[in-house]
């Protein structure tokens, strides 16, 4: 049985995803062209401009988790 998504859970994983783009050196107040390549590999359909807040609190906890990978890929990716 699958644990139901909480709130408090959801939060945490926007408020990560937040983290890792700053720690990234990426916008985090706004989707930009340079999330592009970020958010097609998650999944998540975005618009350049877009409030970055807008975007994460529409998301799945799925699509956090996801878009969490893959900023974490990006970010092992430039250090090797």
């Amino acid at each position: 049985m699958a644990i139901a998504p909480t709130i408090e859970g959801q939060k945490y994983l926007r408020d990560f995803a937040v983290q890792l783009l700053r720690d990234a050196e990426l916008p985090h107040r706004q989707v930009t062209v340079l999330h592009r390549d970020i958010l097609r590999r998650a999944g998540i359909a975005w618009q350049d401009g877009q409030c970055m807040a807008s975007l994460l609190s529409g998301l799945s906890q799925e699509q956090l988790r996801s878009l969490i990978d893959q900023l974490r890929d990006d970010d092992l990716d430039e250090e090797e």
